[in-house]
């Protein structure tokens, strides 16, 4: 199958650029720190790529991954040499890496600000989407042997902000449906294959959400003991009940938050949706398919007539299909912030802990 429009990945090593790949695939993810990437040439003379440099892979003339390589693997024998090259971009060594910038503890710190602390050793800029600010922390505090990337996802988590690999090496701090895609995905038109599947294992009839509460001097210590509040799901007909202890002191509106998002969000991220289609673009001359897009999908086999959230994209290129770009899909809701806990609470049970 012929590629579309011509386009091609490059990659860019040592200011020497690498194209002509037999098999190829980019992978960005919602769910993922970093994006990655795959090449794989055959019949070619030695391949001057070494584990550990920095590299930038293009797409279409557009860069998806700016990092490193991972690793670099030749095979042969006597008819034939292949070699492969694998990588991140540079946000995955917050992944790798433990959290040890100092002082570890930070008082009155916004989100952004503190996100750049922990970030700047490795490199890694963060860039904001948001249109307002959020409130900053009286205290965060790093919990013993975690990684970076664990804490700036804790620190999001508790602000309610997605965040997610640019790809181009940078963090962004967004909400998630990002605008509209500007075409849609129709079986027919330019809907190569699709599968929707719905898994419920993560979900449940009922969420009881469980938490202390701090006392007062109108709410004494057997009344704040345990605070408790529970969400249904009337989709699972049958006895599934799921206990979840919160991270921290709650009032009873927290709490009661706490299990509808359960119930909401698990009950989004339950059903999936994957299309496949040819090229790498939105259309001939458009921009690449991008993440934290709301694109409108139609599937008549499936009466399927909805706007998803783009949460995965593959990239990919190889003998059998050409240049293909498949799609992982998902409601809107699934990424719904978590309820913040009152800060009051935050601090009296040491936020971060």
């Amino acid at each position: 199958m012929a590629d579309v429009r011509g386009d091609e990945l490059e990659l860019l090593v040592g200011g020497a650029r690498y194209t002509g790949w037999e098999r190829l695939e980019v992978v960005r993810s919602l769910e993922a720190a970093s994006g990655a990437f795959v090449v794989e040439v055959a019949d070619r003379g030695p391949l001057a790529v070494r584990a550990g440099q920095e590299v930038t892979v293009r797409l279409a003339g557009a860069v998806v991954v700016r990092g490193h390589v991972d690793a670099v693997e030749a095979r042969g024998d006597a008819r034939r040499r292949s070699f492969t090259v694998s990588g991140r971009d540079r946000t995955a060594d917050l992944v790798d890496c433990s959290e040890l910038s100092e002082p570890g503890e930070w008082f009155d710190v916004g989100l952004l600000e503190l996100l750049n602390l922990i970030a700047a050793p490795f490199e890694v800029e963060v860039e904001s989407r948001l249109e307002e600010t959020p409130d900053p922390f009286a205290r965060f505090a790093r919990q013993p042997g975690e990684s970076a990337w664990s804490a700036v996802e804790r620190a999001c988590r508790l602000r309610g902000v997605l965040v997610h690999s640019s790809g181009d090496g940078r963090l962004l701090l967004e909400r998630p449906g990002r605008g509209l895609a500007g075409v849609a995905l129709r079986e027919g038109r330019n809907v190569l294959s699709w599968a929707v599947s719905t898994d419920l294992r993560q979900r449940f009839s009922s969420y009881v959400v469980r938490a202390q509460s701090p006392g007062s001097d109108d709410f004494y210590a057997d009344q704040a003991a345990l605070v408790e509040a529970e969400s249904a799901d009337p989709a699972v007909g049958r006895f599934r009940p799921l206990l979840v202890l919160a991270e921290g002191a709650l009032v009873f509106e927290n709490a009661r938050d706490r299990a509808n998002w359960e119930a909401t969000v698990r009950a989004a991220r339950s059903e999936r949706t994957v299309v496949t289609v040819q090229g790498w673009r939105q259309a001939p001359d458009a921009p690449l398919w991008d993440l934290n897009q709301l694109v409108h999908v139609v599937l008549p086999a499936l009466e399927l007539d909805q706007v998803l959230l783009v949460q995965e994209l593959r990239f990919a290129r190889d003998l059998e299909q050409g240049t293909t770009t498949t799609i992982g899909l998902t409601r809107r809701d699934a990424y719904d912030p978590q309820p913040e806990v009152d800060e009051r609470d935050q601090l009296e049970y040491g936020e971060g802990d």
